[in-house]
């Protein structure tokens, strides 16, 4: 599967995700705008906002995930996901708008990639910190 959902200059996407931790059906609605190098992620919740520019959306994911971690709530979706990752040409081409569903002792295929802002039962919630750390398991089952 290949695909480019990387926003243009002047394009902002926008994704709807219920926030765990909070209220029954309560949500936070991403913005992303930019591309790689300077990737915009705005998180509109609870009449808050959560700004950040990062090298790309995964990474400014991370970030906004930290903050809402900090406060017991997350978003549910493939991003926050334990065993999910941008890496390689999935994050290069789409600015981390993509990732892989990760398998230890097994190299990703493009049967793996997931929409990282996107959402189904397969999500095992983790901070950045565990997914870091499954990525790096990973990364040394797979050498």
């Amino acid at each position: 599967m290949k695909r480019n959902i990387l926003p243009g200059a002047h394009t902002m996407l926008a994704f709807h995700n219920m926030l765990v931790g909070g209220e029954t059906n309560e949500t936070v609605r991403f913005e992303a705008s930019g591309k790689s190098a300077t990737c915009h992620l705005r998180a509109c919740y609870r009449g808050r906002v959560i700004d950040v520019t990062a090298t790309d959306f995964f990474e400014a994911l991370c970030q906004i995930r930290e903050t809402l971690a900090l406060q017991g709530l997350y978003p549910l979706c493939h991003g926050v996901s334990l065993d999910v990752y941008s890496i390689g040409s999935s994050r290069n081409l789409n600015s981390g708008l993509l990732a892989y569903r990760l398998t230890m002792g097994r190299q990703v295929t493009q049967f793996d990639v997931v929409e990282t802002f996107g959402c189904n039962a397969q999500i095992t919630p983790a901070t950045v910190a565990e997914q870091r750390d499954f990525y790096s398991q990973w990364l040394q089952s797979t050498a």
